[in-house]
């Protein structure tokens, strides 16, 4: 198990939800690819000019928003999966001697990382 402060996960945890993410982006890239063909459409097809203009421009700022979210996702599977590629047994027994070396000389709490709900 990967363990990093106390945060953990297994790596098939990891690798799970990096890859639902990513199915997520796809699902949403598609959504806005068709976003972006009803601002076109609806744009040519509604009469009123102040009307079409303001559904144009609505459209548009939620696709805006909506790649915002695309890149926000693209970031998140992208720390995903370097969390996952570089966290293995080295790091942990590290962190632990970082950890130890903080509890004492008092700059850390061990308390918040040990996990007493059992």
């Amino acid at each position: 198990m990967a363990t990093t402060g106390p945060f953990q996960v297994e790596a098939a945890q990891l690798n799970s939800t990096v890859n639902n993410t990513a199915g997520c982006l796809g699902e949403l890239d598609n959504h806005l690819k068709a976003l972006a063909w009803v601002q076109d459409e609806l744009h040519g097809a509604v009469v009123s000019q102040h009307t079409g203009q303001a559904i144009y421009q609505t459209l548009g700022d939620a696709h805006v928003k909506g790649k915002n979210l695309a890149g926000t996702l693209q970031r998140l599977i992208d720390e995903l999966k370097n969390a996952g590629a570089t966290m293995d047994a080295s790091d942990l027994d590290a962190a632990g001697k970082v950890l130890a070396g903080q509890v004492a000389d008092g700059s850390a709490d061990a308390s918040q990382w040990v996990n007493t709900s059992w």
